[in-house]
Formats: structure tokens, sequence, C-alpha cells
């Protein structure tokens, strides 16, 4: 791009022309259209501020503004730079995106009988039959700039037994960067599978983010989902995940974010098939003068389904913590069972948590609960251990490794569970 844009509306506009040229002989078809749609629609309402009800706790917009003035494109990056971000070393194939864009070098994919993976280009990242109906404004930027991604499909009655692990890059060292990738997974009728996606930020640069990853699971079918977050200090991302399931399906889904300076997690999920069931499970730990917002939404559309809740968070000095859960029982989705909690531990007088779990139920016949927690260190517990001998910080750290202990459990992959117990056992040394 030659020009530069001084506003983040300018840069947004200068991004899409980029993209419209980048398309071709693309340009004009159904997916070209639907880009078009969604980008009209971010430029008519803009990019959300606190005026916004959904992101009344999160300045991005205004830190975009600052970070993203006179933006011209990514950096160019050198085999030899990108080499020395260290990965995480998961079992599985390893798809990997560095600022966006797909790196065949450092990426690996196992054959699996009856799992399709396939990298997506620019005409191939929209599906047949997408719309531009998004409820978020940065799912629609999403669907406007996205550039590239994977699909990934897992056949009937297929058990995958090598976990896909998505493996997003930012490296800023040689300048900002702005990224949109965007997934797929499908998993067909009595299907399994175990996808990871994890993001990792270096650099000393800004870094924008905007990711979205669509799921389905289809009657029968069992999702593991697994999102680490290892964004660095300078790096900002949004990230809308969703999941449509069909009867008698499973999901597990487990969310960590150890950083950033500005994360959005959102994540909806909806019971579209009668016996279907969804376990959302979410640890976070913002850095000093970082933000780390969870926003989850479980929709009861049927009857007999079940939904578990569990959210929990580690806030220090100067952090900022969000959690927005909502859970919706539609009229007639008589039977359902949803149980919803957040707990947080307030590590100083500067840590901020803003907590807001929600239900709103149109059924009678129902089992639903929620509630939320927030406070410091318990005292007993910290007196019980230093009257063993323990002194205060290792006390204080065996106490936070249990409290985040109900989260990280629930990570099923042996290699994923001790890697995210490592980073926090960093987190809690610093």
């Amino acid at each position: 791009m030659s020009e530069q844009g001084s506003t983040i509306a300018e840069v947004l506009q200068l991004q899409f022309a980029d993209l419209e040229r980048q398309l071709n002989g693309s340009a004009g078809t159904a997916a070209h259209a639907v880009r078009k749609q969604a980008f009209a629609r971010v430029k008519e309402t803009g990019l959300p501020t606190r005026k916004n009800e959904e992101y009344k706790y999160l300045a991005l917009t205004r830190e975009l503004e600052k970070a993203f003035a006179g933006f011209v494109g990514n950096p160019e990056l050198a085999p030899a730079d990108i080499g020395k971000v260290e990965l995480p070393g998961l079992k599985g194939s390893e798809i990997v995106f560095v600022n966006g864009v797909y790196n065949e070098s450092l990426s690996n994919i196992c054959e699996q009988a009856g799992v399709s993976i396939r990298i997506n280009s620019l005409e191939q990242v929209l599906p047949a039959g997408v719309t531009a109906n998004v409820n978020d404004t940065f799912a629609g930027l999403n669907l406007a700039l996205a550039t590239g991604g994977v699909s990934i499909e897992v056949s009937q009655n297929t058990i995958a037994t090598e976990a896909v692990n998505i493996i997003h890059i930012t490296n800023t060292e040689k300048g900002r960067v702005f990224a949109s990738p965007r997934h797929r997974v499908t998993v067909a009728e009595n299907a399994q599978a175990v996808i990871t996606e994890v993001f990792i930020g270096s650099g000393q640069h800004c870094s924008f983010t905007n990711s979205v990853m669509e799921t389905s699971i289809a009657r029968k079918g069992i999702l593991h989902h697994y999102k680490v977050g290892l964004d660095g200090n300078h790096d900002m991302r949004v990230d809308n995940t969703t999941c449509r399931q069909q009867e008698k399906s499973v999901l597990h889904t487990v969310t960590i974010g150890y950083g950033g300076k500005i994360v959005r997690n959102n994540l909806t999920i909806r019971l579209e098939g009668e016996y279907a069931e969804a376990n959302l499970d979410g640890l976070y730990l913002p850095t000093a003068h970082g933000t780390l917002d969870n926003h989850t939404a479980v929709d009861h559309r049927v009857p007999h389904c079940n939904s578990n809740e569990l959210y929990k968070g580690i806030i220090g000095s100067n952090a900022t913590g969000v959690f927005n859960g909502k859970v919706f029982v539609r009229e007639g989705a008589q039977k359902t069972n949803a149980f919803q909690a957040n707990k947080n531990i307030l590590l100083a007088d500067t840590a901020t948590i803003n907590t807001k779990p929600q239900l709103e139920i149109w059924a009678d016949d129902v089992k639903c609960s929620h509630g939320c927690t927030t406070g410091q260190m318990d005292k007993e517990q910290l007196f019980y251990l230093r009257a063993r001998g323990i002194d205060e910080p290792s006390a204080r750290k065996l106490l936070l490794k249990a409290f985040a202990e109900d989260v990280i459990k629930k990570i099923a992959d042996d290699t994923l569970r001790a890697r995210v117990a490592a980073v926090l056992e960093e987190k809690l040394a610093s």
C-alpha cells in the first residue's frame, strides 16, 4: 500500500481497497459481495467505543486509533526472523500463521484418515452461503478483511487420534501488524476431534489480530477446543468463536489468557439439537496495565440440553479482568440444565474486575443457576500453610495454583496441559 491513513477508519478503508486489488478476477463474486456488505456495515456503525454496552469496559477503539495512525501494511519478515519465535511443541499437526499469513515451512500437517485440512486462500476463505449478518462489529470486520485461514473437516464416524494445532505468531520486530485470520471446523455425525489454537506475540511494536473461528458439531459428535493466549505486551486481539451443536453432541472448550495489552474473547454457543451438552471453562491472568475481557453466550434453543460454565480470574497489580456471561433459555427449551460461575482473586488494591453473569429464561421447567465471587487471598488458608513452615510467597503461589487447577485440569491433552501449567508457574513467579 502506497498511501497512509491517519485514522483507524481511513486505515481500514485502505486495507479493504488493497484487498479488492488482490482479488483480481474474484471481484464481483458472491463472496466479494458479502465482503462489501460487511465492510459497508462497519463503516456505517463504526468500531465500538465505551458507549457501546458490550464494550463498555474496553478502550480498544481508542487504542487502535493511537496505534495504527499512518499504518501502511505488515512488515516483511525474513525466515530467520520468524524462526526465532519459540513454538509450543504440541502433538499432532501444526498449522502456523505468521502475522496472519500461512507459513508452510513452519507447519507440519499429519495425514489422518477421515480428517481433511485445507489451507484457504484469499478467494476460498469465505464459504458458500455465508452472509454479512453478524452481531459483533469486529466479526463483520473480519468478514470483510479476512485473507486466509484453515478449514478442518472430520468425517462421519471418524475419531481423530491426532490433535490439529493452529498456531498464530505475531512478530512485530520490524513494525506494526494487522491480521485477520478466519478458520472453520466441522465435526460430522458420530465423529471426534481435538482442535487447539495458540496465539504467541513478540516484538516491540503494536499489533492487532482480529480472528474468527466457526465450528459446528453434528449429531453425536464430540469436539475438544482449546484456546491459549500467550500474547505479547503490545498485542491487541479480538477473537470471535462460534459453535453450533446438533442432537446429542458434546463440546468441551477451554480458554486460557496469559497476557496481551487488550484481549477480547467472544464465545457464542448455540444448542440447536436436543440432548446437546456444552462445557465452557476459562482462566485469565491479565498483565499489568493490560485488559483481558471474556464475553460468553450460551443459547439454549431446544429442550433437554445442558451447559456448564466456569471462568476464573487472577488479577494482579494495575491489571483489568472482565467477564460477561450470558445464558439464554428460549421459549420451549424445557428441561434445560444450565450452570454458570465466575470466580476472581484480586492480588492488589489496583487490580480491577468487572463481572456480569446473566440468565434470560423464557421457559418454566428448567434448572438454571449463576453466580460470581470476587475477593483477595484467603487469610485462613495462608495462615494454615505458614504455620506448617511454608514461607508466604510460596504459600500464596500454592493457593493460586490450586485455584487455577479447576480449569487447567479440563485440558485433556497432556502436552498442552503441562505447557499451560508451566506458563502459569512462570506468571506467578514474576
